[in-house]
């Protein structure tokens, strides 16, 4: 104190400016949860849809390889007749399906988890049969029953 009874300006603005620094701190931290916890969030999403899209195509292709699995199956004898391919496709329509003397190309949309994609199918008189993703689907051709689509001319 002075010697008249009045306190130094400095002294008085003390709380206020300690009030106002606790404040700032209190605000800085806040803010720096914030961003920390927005980060967080976001890298975890992230990382979830990376998995979950790895584990979408990884169910894709355990489809694929399970129908690749049944058209052998069927194809052991070395010919693949329009029956075994309904029934290894589980009386579901093929995208496309063509025949000629060395092969049968059987293209079916194969679902697995939250995707879909085509598969081309190849069937040898080996009774092997081997698969290969496509890029695109192909219409599916409307066809009656025991006809088939024209024969392959080349790899598709």
């Amino acid at each position: 104190m002075t010697s008249d009874g009045q306190q130094p300006v400095g002294r008085s603005f003390g709380p206020v400016a300690r009030t106002a620094g606790c404040l700032l701190m209190a605000v800085t931290v806040f803010v720096l949860l914030a961003g920390v916890l927005v980060t967080w969030f976001f890298f975890s999403w992230h990382h979830t849809a990376q998995s979950r899209d790895h584990d979408s195509q990884a169910a894709l292709a355990a489809s694929a390889d399970r129908l690749r699995s049944r058209l052998a199956d069927a194809d052991a004898d070395g010919t693949l007749t329009d029956r075994e391919i309904t029934e290894a496709l589980e009386h579901r329509s093929p995208r496309s399906l063509a025949r000629d003397e060395g092969r049968t190309v059987v293209v079916v949309q194969v679902a697995g988890y939250d995707q879909a994609r085509c598969y081309s199918y190849t069937a040898l008189p080996t009774g092997t049969v081997t698969s290969e993703p496509l890029t695109t689907c192909p219409s599916q051709s409307p066809r009656a029953p025991g006809s088939v689509n024209p024969p392959v001319k080349g790899r598709q």
